[in-house]
């Protein structure tokens, strides 16, 4: 038990603030579909720690250097665009059940590569030799932000300056990209 509780709040406490509670919330104001939202973020990070938890340490002893930081970079300037681009509210609202789970599950598990989440998982899993009570106490951890920021969004849209959050967003985004490539180039 003691992973767990270790990995819950190791991870919880590193995601306040975090970009994947910034993309919860962000979420939460574009789509209107929170249950499959919530249940593909929670399949897409219980997967990324599941990869960080058995392979995290052999796959960063095989690929020396920065092959990762590049893809993270280009993703992020990506979800930079993404949140530029105007969205039509039919949209919005035609998007089913199955294409938000399967979208928040492949954004998640992509966003969360490289993230200090899933050092902490490699780190923790290895330490305690536990790989079950690691993965669950930091996917636990990380949805226990994540999930009351995708509500938060989605319940205060309304009332929330929309345009303004998807520039600042977008200027988030861009300026990881642009971080993790310079990282990725020095």
């Amino acid at each position: 038990m003691e992973a767990f509780w270790m990995s819950l709040a190791t991870v919880g406490l590193a995601e306040v603030g975090d970009r994947s509670m910034f993309l919860a919330l962000l979420l939460g104001l574009r789509k209107q579909r929170l249950v499959p939202i919530f249940l593909g973020m929670s399949l897409g990070v219980t997967a990324n720690l599941a990869v960080a938890g058995m392979i995290g340490m052999v796959l960063f002893s095989w690929f020396e250097g920065s092959w990762h930081q590049w893809l993270m970079g280009l993703v992020f300037i990506g979800m930079g665009i993404w949140m530029l681009m105007p969205e039509k509210e039919d949209e919005v609202q035609g998007i089913s059940a199955q294409g938000a789970f399967w979208a928040a599950a492949v954004l998640f598990f992509i966003s969360e590569m490289a993230d200090k989440t899933q050092l902490a998982v490699v780190a923790l899993a290895g330490n305690f030799q536990a790989f079950f009570p690691v993965v669950l106490g930091g996917a636990l951890g990380l949805l226990l932000v994540t999930g009351p920021a995708l509500w938060f969004g989605n319940r205060f849209a309304e009332r929330l300056p929309i345009k303004l959050i998807q520039r600042m967003g977008a200027v988030l985004f861009f300026g990881f990209g642009l971080f993790v490539l310079a990282q990725a180039a020095s």
